[in-house]
């Protein structure tokens, strides 16, 4: 099978979708438990991310300081900038964001 030909079927079944601007795509998104270590303490947090098309990467140019919301369903996740991509070279991307004040 050609993944990246078919990169699509990751998202088919997604509950996930990123809105950017008026356009809304699907998603996967996570947003795993991290730990951080600040001065003599440690901080709990998430590290958020979605994957997406390459092409809707690209239709939506989604570059650095991208503003995006990412919903569930009907019901807002978050609104998040995108702080960095990472293609996997097989027709996804995956995009690293940040909580958007």
């Amino acid at each position: 099978m050609d993944f990246a030909a078919d990169s699509r079927l990751f998202l088919a079944d997604s509950p996930h979708r990123a809105v950017v601007g008026f356009e809304s795509v699907p998603v996967l998104y996570d947003a795993p438990f991290r730990q951080a270590e600040v001065h003599e303490g440690q901080v709990e947090t998430s590290a958020p991310a979605c994957t997406m098309a390459d092409s809707d990467v690209a239709a939506l140019v989604v570059i650095h300081g991208t503003r995006l919301s990412i919903l569930k369903g009907d019901a807002l996740v978050g609104d998040f900038e995108v702080i960095g991509k990472e293609p996997d070279d097989m027709g996804l991307t995956r995009l690293i964001l940040t909580k958007d004040p």
